[in-house]
Protein backbone atom coordinates (compact mmCIF):
# COMPACT_ATOMS: atom_id res chain seq x y z
CA UNK A 1 0.00 0.00 0.00
CA UNK A 2 2.78 2.45 0.43
CA UNK A 3 4.79 1.24 -2.66
CA UNK A 4 2.17 2.35 -4.20
CA UNK A 5 0.83 5.40 -2.66
CA UNK A 6 4.56 6.63 -3.22
CA UNK A 7 4.17 5.60 -7.06
CA UNK A 8 1.34 8.08 -7.32
CA UNK A 9 3.30 10.83 -5.99
CA UNK A 10 6.11 10.03 -8.16
CA UNK A 11 4.11 10.46 -11.15
CA UNK A 12 1.70 13.42 -10.21
CA UNK A 13 5.75 14.80 -9.27
CA UNK A 14 6.57 14.34 -13.27
CA UNK A 15 3.85 15.26 -14.46
CA UNK A 16 4.11 19.13 -12.68
CA UNK A 17 7.70 19.16 -13.86
CA UNK A 18 6.35 18.04 -17.15
CA UNK A 19 3.86 21.14 -17.68
CA UNK A 20 5.93 23.33 -15.51
CA UNK A 21 9.32 23.27 -17.96
CA UNK A 22 6.98 23.51 -21.18
CA UNK A 23 6.00 27.02 -22.52
CA UNK A 24 2.84 27.15 -21.42
CA UNK A 25 3.44 29.07 -18.04
CA UNK A 26 -0.59 29.69 -17.82
CA UNK A 27 -1.34 25.62 -18.38
CA UNK A 28 1.55 25.03 -15.80
CA UNK A 29 -0.59 27.93 -13.07
CA UNK A 30 -3.73 26.19 -14.10
CA UNK A 31 -2.02 22.48 -13.21
CA UNK A 32 -1.12 24.12 -9.52
CA UNK A 33 -4.34 25.80 -8.86
CA UNK A 34 -5.91 22.33 -9.92
CA UNK A 35 -3.28 20.53 -7.73
CA UNK A 36 -4.22 23.26 -4.65
CA UNK A 37 -8.04 22.46 -4.71
CA UNK A 38 -7.54 18.92 -4.87
CA UNK A 39 -5.66 19.25 -1.82
CA UNK A 40 -8.29 20.91 -0.25
CA UNK A 41 -10.71 18.45 -0.85
CA UNK A 42 -8.73 15.91 0.36
CA UNK A 43 -8.03 17.71 3.65
CA UNK A 44 -11.76 18.41 4.42
CA UNK A 45 -12.25 14.45 3.50
CA UNK A 46 -9.35 13.89 6.44
CA UNK A 47 -7.81 12.45 3.70
CA UNK A 48 -4.41 13.52 5.19
CA UNK A 49 -1.75 11.71 3.57
CA UNK A 50 -3.33 12.58 -0.08
CA UNK A 51 -3.93 16.14 0.70
CA UNK A 52 0.06 16.54 1.59
CA UNK A 53 1.17 15.04 -1.82
CA UNK A 54 -1.22 17.17 -3.88
CA UNK A 55 -0.30 20.47 -1.73
CA UNK A 56 3.17 19.70 -2.32
CA UNK A 57 2.66 19.88 -5.36
CA UNK A 58 0.73 22.85 -6.01
CA UNK A 59 3.27 24.95 -3.29
CA UNK A 60 5.93 24.11 -6.00
CA UNK A 61 4.39 25.25 -8.79
CA UNK A 62 3.49 28.73 -7.21
CA UNK A 63 7.04 29.66 -6.69
CA UNK A 64 6.88 32.28 -8.65
CA UNK A 65 3.25 33.17 -6.93
CA UNK A 66 3.35 34.11 -3.73
CA UNK A 67 -0.12 34.48 -2.21
CA UNK A 68 -0.65 31.66 -4.36
CA UNK A 69 2.21 30.36 -2.38
CA UNK A 70 1.48 31.41 0.78
CA UNK A 71 -1.98 30.12 0.78
CA UNK A 72 -0.90 26.31 -0.82
CA UNK A 73 1.53 26.63 2.18
CA UNK A 74 -1.03 27.26 4.94
CA UNK A 75 -3.21 23.82 3.50
CA UNK A 76 0.02 21.87 3.88
CA UNK A 77 0.67 23.00 7.16
CA UNK A 78 -2.75 21.99 8.01
CA UNK A 79 -2.71 19.19 6.48
CA UNK A 80 0.34 18.06 8.27
CA UNK A 81 -0.75 19.04 11.52
CA UNK A 82 -4.06 16.44 10.79
CA UNK A 83 -1.61 13.77 9.95
CA UNK A 84 0.64 14.49 13.16
CA UNK A 85 3.93 15.03 10.86
CA UNK A 86 5.45 17.51 13.56
CA UNK A 87 8.60 17.79 11.83
CA UNK A 88 7.03 18.19 8.42
CA UNK A 89 4.91 20.95 9.80
CA UNK A 90 7.68 22.85 11.69
CA UNK A 91 9.52 22.97 8.15
CA UNK A 92 6.43 23.92 6.60
CA UNK A 93 6.11 26.88 9.31
CA UNK A 94 9.47 27.79 8.66
CA UNK A 95 8.94 27.92 4.64
CA UNK A 96 5.98 29.77 5.71
CA UNK A 97 7.59 32.40 7.63
CA UNK A 98 10.10 32.75 5.30
CA UNK A 99 7.94 33.96 2.29
CA UNK A 100 6.24 36.55 4.64
CA UNK A 101 9.40 38.25 5.67
CA UNK A 102 10.17 38.27 2.17
CA UNK A 103 6.89 39.21 0.12
CA UNK A 104 3.84 39.78 3.09
CA UNK A 105 1.65 37.36 1.01
CA UNK A 106 -0.82 36.03 4.22
CA UNK A 107 -3.50 38.76 3.31
CA UNK A 108 -3.57 38.33 -0.04
CA UNK A 109 -4.28 34.69 0.07
CA UNK A 110 -7.80 33.49 -1.06
CA UNK A 111 -8.59 31.75 2.69
CA UNK A 112 -11.85 31.24 4.53
CA UNK A 113 -11.90 32.86 7.56
CA UNK A 114 -12.27 29.64 9.44
CA UNK A 115 -8.93 28.48 7.72
CA UNK A 116 -7.34 31.38 8.59
CA UNK A 117 -8.57 30.70 12.31
CA UNK A 118 -7.29 26.74 12.19
CA UNK A 119 -3.83 27.62 10.75
CA UNK A 120 -3.84 30.88 12.79
CA UNK A 121 -3.96 28.67 16.13
CA UNK A 122 -1.12 26.18 14.48
CA UNK A 123 1.14 29.15 13.78
CA UNK A 124 1.01 30.87 17.34
CA UNK A 125 1.45 27.60 19.01
CA UNK A 126 4.83 26.59 17.37
CA UNK A 127 6.09 30.55 16.68
CA UNK A 128 7.03 32.68 19.62
CA UNK A 129 4.96 36.17 19.84
CA UNK A 130 7.83 38.34 19.29
CA UNK A 131 8.50 36.34 16.15
CA UNK A 132 5.24 37.21 14.95
CA UNK A 133 5.22 40.88 15.38
CA UNK A 134 8.23 41.10 13.91
CA UNK A 135 7.01 40.55 10.51
CA UNK A 136 4.78 43.13 9.46
CA UNK A 137 2.32 41.01 7.27
CA UNK A 138 1.66 38.61 10.33
CA UNK A 139 1.55 41.42 13.58
CA UNK A 140 -1.79 41.71 13.55
CA UNK A 141 -2.24 38.20 14.41
CA UNK A 142 -1.16 38.26 18.18
CA UNK A 143 -2.69 41.20 20.42
CA UNK A 144 -0.33 42.75 22.70
CA UNK A 145 -0.74 43.62 25.84
CA UNK A 146 -1.57 47.73 25.11
CA UNK A 147 -4.13 46.38 22.59
CA UNK A 148 -5.59 44.23 25.56
CA UNK A 149 -5.79 46.52 28.38
CA UNK A 150 -7.40 49.21 25.96
CA UNK A 151 -10.07 47.20 25.52
CA UNK A 152 -11.23 47.34 29.40
CA UNK A 153 -12.66 49.58 31.06
CA UNK A 154 -10.99 52.58 32.67
CA UNK A 155 -10.95 51.14 36.55
CA UNK A 156 -10.41 47.83 35.23
CA UNK A 157 -7.60 48.57 33.18
CA UNK A 158 -5.87 50.65 35.57
CA UNK A 159 -6.22 47.73 38.46
CA UNK A 160 -4.94 45.63 35.79
CA UNK A 161 -1.67 47.07 35.01
CA UNK A 162 -1.14 47.48 39.02
CA UNK A 163 -1.29 43.88 39.30
CA UNK A 164 0.99 43.22 36.64
CA UNK A 165 3.61 46.09 38.12
CA UNK A 166 3.71 44.26 41.37
CA UNK A 167 3.83 40.78 39.78
CA UNK A 168 6.64 41.57 37.93
CA UNK A 169 8.07 45.02 39.43
CA UNK A 170 11.35 44.67 37.11
CA UNK A 171 9.66 45.01 33.57
CA UNK A 172 9.52 48.86 32.49
CA UNK A 173 6.95 48.19 30.14
CA UNK A 174 3.80 48.21 33.03
CA UNK A 175 5.06 51.60 34.60
CA UNK A 176 4.97 53.21 31.25
CA UNK A 177 1.56 51.71 30.83
CA UNK A 178 0.58 53.22 34.12
CA UNK A 179 2.36 56.39 33.42
CA UNK A 180 0.75 56.49 29.70
CA UNK A 181 -2.46 55.65 31.98
CA UNK A 182 -2.09 58.53 34.37
CA UNK A 183 -1.81 60.85 31.66
CA UNK A 184 -4.82 59.88 29.46
CA UNK A 185 -6.96 60.50 33.11
CA UNK A 186 -5.56 63.80 33.29
CA UNK A 187 -3.35 62.94 36.68
CA UNK A 188 -0.32 64.40 35.39
CA UNK A 189 1.32 63.74 38.91
CA UNK A 190 0.89 59.78 39.21
CA UNK A 191 1.89 59.88 35.21
CA UNK A 192 5.06 61.77 36.75
CA UNK A 193 5.71 59.41 39.96
CA UNK A 194 5.20 55.95 37.16
CA UNK A 195 7.49 58.05 34.37
CA UNK A 196 9.80 58.48 37.31
CA UNK A 197 9.41 54.63 38.26
CA UNK A 198 9.90 53.43 34.60
CA UNK A 199 13.19 55.39 34.46
CA UNK A 200 14.73 53.89 37.53
CA UNK A 201 14.24 50.38 35.65
CA UNK A 202 15.42 51.83 32.65
CA UNK A 203 17.08 55.46 32.70
CA UNK A 204 17.44 57.06 29.10
CA UNK A 205 13.52 55.66 28.49
CA UNK A 206 12.61 57.61 25.60
CA UNK A 207 8.84 56.60 26.48
CA UNK A 208 9.00 57.92 30.32
CA UNK A 209 11.16 60.71 29.20
CA UNK A 210 8.13 61.51 27.02
CA UNK A 211 4.94 60.73 29.16
CA UNK A 212 6.83 62.98 31.80
CA UNK A 213 7.84 66.13 29.69
CA UNK A 214 3.85 66.18 28.59
CA UNK A 215 3.40 66.09 32.39
CA UNK A 216 5.03 68.72 33.36
CA UNK A 217 4.15 71.18 30.36
CA UNK A 218 0.24 70.57 31.87
CA UNK A 219 1.88 71.67 34.76
CA UNK A 220 3.36 74.49 33.34
CA UNK A 221 6.60 73.04 35.01
CA UNK A 222 8.68 73.87 32.14
CA UNK A 223 12.48 73.61 32.91
CA UNK A 224 11.63 70.44 33.79
CA UNK A 225 9.89 69.44 31.05
CA UNK A 226 12.82 71.34 28.81
CA UNK A 227 15.60 68.65 30.29
CA UNK A 228 13.14 65.99 29.63
CA UNK A 229 12.75 66.59 26.08
CA UNK A 230 16.31 67.48 25.49
CA UNK A 231 17.17 64.10 26.39
CA UNK A 232 15.33 62.37 23.80
CA UNK A 233 16.36 61.60 20.74
CA UNK A 234 15.33 63.40 17.76
CA UNK A 235 13.43 60.80 15.91
CA UNK A 236 11.04 60.73 18.82
CA UNK A 237 9.49 64.08 17.78
CA UNK A 238 8.81 63.22 13.85
CA UNK A 239 6.69 60.55 15.14
CA UNK A 240 4.75 62.71 17.88
CA UNK A 241 3.71 66.12 16.68
CA UNK A 242 2.09 66.98 19.83
CA UNK A 243 5.23 66.07 21.92
CA UNK A 244 7.09 68.73 19.47
CA UNK A 245 4.23 71.26 20.71
CA UNK A 246 4.82 70.53 24.13
CA UNK A 247 8.83 71.32 23.67
CA UNK A 248 7.94 74.11 21.66
CA UNK A 249 6.12 75.93 24.30
CA UNK A 250 8.70 74.69 26.93
CA UNK A 251 11.72 76.59 24.87
CA UNK A 252 9.48 79.46 24.39
CA UNK A 253 8.82 79.54 28.23
CA UNK A 254 11.90 79.16 29.63
CA UNK A 255 13.29 81.63 27.21
CA UNK A 256 15.32 79.20 24.58
CA UNK A 257 15.24 81.51 22.14
CA UNK A 258 17.56 79.71 19.79
CA UNK A 259 16.04 76.13 20.32
CA UNK A 260 12.27 77.57 20.00
CA UNK A 261 12.87 78.88 17.04
CA UNK A 262 14.45 75.54 15.46
CA UNK A 263 11.59 73.38 17.29
CA UNK A 264 9.03 75.77 15.21
CA UNK A 265 9.89 74.42 11.79
CA UNK A 266 8.70 70.67 13.29
CA UNK A 267 5.52 71.88 13.98
CA UNK A 268 2.60 70.61 11.99
CA UNK A 269 0.14 73.45 10.70
CA UNK A 270 -2.57 71.40 13.36
CA UNK A 271 -0.32 72.42 16.58
CA UNK A 272 -1.18 75.70 15.70
CA UNK A 273 -5.05 75.34 16.98
CA UNK A 274 -3.53 74.63 20.25
CA UNK A 275 -3.80 77.62 22.61
CA UNK A 276 -0.93 76.84 24.38
CA UNK A 277 1.32 76.79 21.16
CA UNK A 278 -0.50 80.06 19.61
CA UNK A 279 0.60 82.30 22.68
CA UNK A 280 4.11 80.99 22.04
CA UNK A 281 4.38 81.59 18.60
CA UNK A 282 2.98 85.31 19.63
CA UNK A 283 6.30 85.38 22.28
CA UNK A 284 8.82 84.03 20.02
CA UNK A 285 7.53 86.73 16.80
CA UNK A 286 7.50 89.60 19.63
CA UNK A 287 10.99 88.49 20.73
CA UNK A 288 12.19 88.49 17.42
CA UNK A 289 10.89 92.05 16.97
CA UNK A 290 12.47 92.95 20.23
CA UNK A 291 15.66 91.95 19.11
CA UNK A 292 15.64 93.37 15.39
CA UNK A 293 14.76 96.44 16.46
CA UNK A 294 17.17 96.43 19.28
CA UNK A 295 20.03 95.32 16.64
CA UNK A 296 19.12 98.33 14.51
CA UNK A 297 19.33 101.13 17.60
CA UNK A 298 22.69 99.68 18.50
CA UNK A 299 23.71 99.69 14.52
CA UNK A 300 22.56 103.66 14.79
CA UNK A 301 24.09 104.91 17.91
CA UNK A 302 27.86 103.07 17.23
CA UNK A 303 30.05 105.58 16.42
CA UNK A 304 30.49 106.61 12.62
CA UNK A 305 34.60 104.76 11.59
CA UNK A 306 37.43 107.44 11.76
CA UNK A 307 37.87 108.89 7.65
CA UNK A 308 41.73 107.68 7.68
CA UNK A 309 43.89 104.84 9.62
CA UNK A 310 45.85 106.67 12.05
CA UNK A 311 50.24 106.38 11.27
CA UNK A 312 51.67 103.82 13.84
CA UNK A 313 53.76 105.79 16.68
CA UNK A 314 56.59 105.53 14.87
CA UNK A 315 55.84 107.79 11.48
CA UNK A 316 56.27 104.75 9.56
CA UNK A 317 53.23 104.61 6.77
CA UNK A 318 50.08 102.47 7.75
CA UNK A 319 49.82 99.41 7.15
CA UNK A 320 46.70 99.51 4.83
CA UNK A 321 45.74 102.79 2.53
CA UNK A 322 43.41 105.21 4.55
CA UNK A 323 39.62 104.65 3.90
CA UNK A 324 38.09 106.87 0.94
CA UNK A 325 36.92 110.07 1.57
CA UNK A 326 32.81 109.33 2.19
CA UNK A 327 31.03 110.33 -1.24
CA UNK A 328 28.33 112.71 -0.95
CA UNK A 329 26.19 110.38 -3.25
CA UNK A 330 22.76 108.08 -1.38
CA UNK A 331 24.33 104.69 -0.44
CA UNK A 332 21.86 101.69 -0.23
CA UNK A 333 21.55 102.42 3.69
CA UNK A 334 19.12 105.80 2.52
CA UNK A 335 19.02 108.76 1.36
CA UNK A 336 21.30 111.59 2.66
CA UNK A 337 19.61 113.39 5.36
CA UNK A 338 17.63 116.40 4.33
CA UNK A 339 18.69 119.50 6.70
CA UNK A 340 15.49 120.19 9.11
CA UNK A 341 13.89 117.55 8.01
CA UNK A 342 13.49 114.76 11.34
CA UNK A 343 15.30 111.88 10.67
CA UNK A 344 13.75 108.37 10.27
CA UNK A 345 14.57 105.76 13.55
CA UNK A 346 15.46 102.37 12.25
CA UNK A 347 12.50 100.34 13.05
CA UNK A 348 10.76 103.42 11.27
CA UNK A 349 13.21 102.78 8.06
CA UNK A 350 13.01 99.02 8.54
CA UNK A 351 8.96 99.30 8.80
CA UNK A 352 9.27 101.60 5.44
CA UNK A 353 11.54 99.03 3.48
CA UNK A 354 9.10 95.56 4.69
CA UNK A 355 6.62 97.65 3.04
CA UNK A 356 8.15 98.83 -0.02
CA UNK A 357 9.33 94.95 -0.88
CA UNK A 358 6.03 93.84 0.26
CA UNK A 359 4.31 96.41 -2.71
CA UNK A 360 7.07 94.83 -4.84
CA UNK A 361 6.15 91.18 -4.47
CA UNK A 362 2.57 91.75 -5.17
CA UNK A 363 3.54 93.06 -8.68
CA UNK A 364 5.51 90.52 -9.27
CA UNK A 365 3.04 87.99 -8.54
CA UNK A 366 0.49 89.61 -10.43
CA UNK A 367 3.08 89.94 -13.38
CA UNK A 368 3.59 86.03 -13.15
CA UNK A 369 6.54 86.51 -11.82
CA UNK A 370 6.21 84.20 -8.59
CA UNK A 371 9.40 83.13 -8.47
CA UNK A 372 11.23 86.55 -8.40
CA UNK A 373 8.90 87.56 -5.94
CA UNK A 374 10.64 84.74 -3.79
CA UNK A 375 13.72 85.75 -3.91
CA UNK A 376 12.88 89.17 -3.01
CA UNK A 377 10.48 87.89 0.30
CA UNK A 378 13.34 85.64 1.57
CA UNK A 379 15.53 88.98 1.43
CA UNK A 380 13.43 91.04 2.98
CA UNK A 381 12.73 88.28 5.88
CA UNK A 382 16.14 88.50 6.91
CA UNK A 383 16.02 91.81 7.87
CA UNK A 384 12.76 91.39 9.22
CA UNK A 385 11.58 88.02 10.59
CA UNK A 386 8.74 88.83 12.66
CA UNK A 387 6.53 89.93 9.68
CA UNK A 388 3.97 87.79 9.14
CA UNK A 389 2.85 89.86 6.24
CA UNK A 390 5.91 89.11 4.43
CA UNK A 391 5.57 85.87 5.17
CA UNK A 392 2.31 85.45 4.12
CA UNK A 393 3.56 86.83 0.62
CA UNK A 394 6.23 84.14 0.61
CA UNK A 395 3.81 81.52 1.50
CA UNK A 396 1.60 82.91 -1.74
CA UNK A 397 4.37 82.84 -4.11
CA UNK A 398 6.47 79.97 -3.04
CA UNK A 399 3.03 77.79 -4.09
CA UNK A 400 2.35 79.95 -7.32
CA UNK A 401 6.15 79.23 -8.24
CA UNK A 402 5.54 75.82 -7.17
CA UNK A 403 8.53 76.00 -4.77
CA UNK A 404 6.72 74.24 -2.47
CA UNK A 405 9.37 73.55 0.52
CA UNK A 406 10.04 77.04 0.77
CA UNK A 407 6.04 77.54 0.95
CA UNK A 408 5.68 74.98 3.68
CA UNK A 409 8.77 76.29 5.67
CA UNK A 410 6.06 79.64 6.26
CA UNK A 411 3.14 77.36 7.93
CA UNK A 412 4.24 76.95 11.60
CA UNK A 413 5.11 81.06 11.41
CA UNK A 414 1.70 82.11 10.73
CA UNK A 415 -0.44 79.57 11.37
CA UNK A 416 -2.94 79.83 12.81
CA UNK A 417 -5.15 81.00 10.22
CA UNK A 418 -8.01 83.66 11.19
CA UNK A 419 -11.78 82.89 9.02
CA UNK A 420 -10.69 86.10 6.92
CA UNK A 421 -7.66 84.49 5.70
CA UNK A 422 -9.49 82.35 3.29
CA UNK A 423 -6.81 83.08 0.58
CA UNK A 424 -3.34 82.01 2.66
CA UNK A 425 -5.73 78.95 3.54
CA UNK A 426 -6.44 78.12 0.21
CA UNK A 427 -2.30 78.49 -0.76
CA UNK A 428 -1.85 76.77 2.40
CA UNK A 429 -4.42 73.47 1.03
CA UNK A 430 -2.02 73.47 -1.74
CA UNK A 431 1.29 73.17 -0.51
CA UNK A 432 0.09 70.62 2.22
CA UNK A 433 -1.56 68.88 -0.62
CA UNK A 434 1.65 69.21 -3.26
CA UNK A 435 3.71 67.85 0.20
CA UNK A 436 1.90 64.93 0.79
CA UNK A 437 -0.11 65.89 3.95
CA UNK A 438 -3.35 65.36 2.39
CA UNK A 439 -5.47 65.76 5.35
CA UNK A 440 -4.14 68.60 6.72
CA UNK A 441 -4.83 69.95 3.28
CA UNK A 442 -8.52 69.13 3.13
CA UNK A 443 -9.04 70.73 6.71
CA UNK A 444 -7.89 74.17 5.24
CA UNK A 445 -9.34 74.08 1.63
CA UNK A 446 -13.15 73.20 2.96
CA UNK A 447 -12.48 76.52 5.06
CA UNK A 448 -11.32 78.11 2.11
CA UNK A 449 -13.42 77.21 -0.32
CA UNK A 450 -16.36 79.38 0.48
CA UNK A 451 -14.94 82.29 0.33
CA UNK A 452 -12.49 82.14 -3.09
CA UNK A 453 -12.98 81.18 -6.56
CA UNK A 454 -10.79 80.74 -9.81
CA UNK A 455 -9.47 77.75 -12.10
CA UNK A 456 -6.89 76.79 -9.72
CA UNK A 457 -9.37 76.28 -6.79
CA UNK A 458 -11.40 74.61 -8.93
CA UNK A 459 -8.27 71.87 -10.20
CA UNK A 460 -7.50 71.39 -5.89
CA UNK A 461 -10.84 71.52 -5.16
CA UNK A 462 -10.89 68.06 -7.33
CA UNK A 463 -7.69 66.95 -6.60
CA UNK A 464 -8.47 67.45 -2.29
CA UNK A 465 -12.05 67.00 -2.01
CA UNK A 466 -12.93 65.12 -5.07
CA UNK A 467 -15.38 67.66 -6.48
CA UNK A 468 -16.53 67.70 -9.53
Amino acid sequence: MKKRHQSGILAVLSAAVAIMTSNAPARADEFSDARLRSGEDAYVAKRYLDAIAELKIAAFGSLDRPPALSEALVWLALAQNGAGRAADLQATVDRFLEVERRFGAYPKARLEPDTRAAFQAVLLKRVPQETILAIPSLAGLVETDQQRNAKMAPADRRRTLEAAAKREPTQVKWPEALAHDALDRGDTKEAIRWADRALELQPGDADALAVRGRAHVLRAEYPAAAKDFAALPPGVFAKQPDLSADRFVALVETGDWPGAEQALTSLTVNSGSRPDVARAQQKLAAEKQRRSAASATAAASAPAPPAGRPRPADGSPSAAPAAPAASSAPTSAGPAPVPGKPVASPAETSAARSRDALAESRRLIATGKSAEAVRLLNDALRADPANRELRLALLEAGCLSRSYSVAAAQLPLVTPFSDQEAAPMFYAAVVLYETGRDNEAKSYLERAVPRVSGPLVDEYSRKILGRP
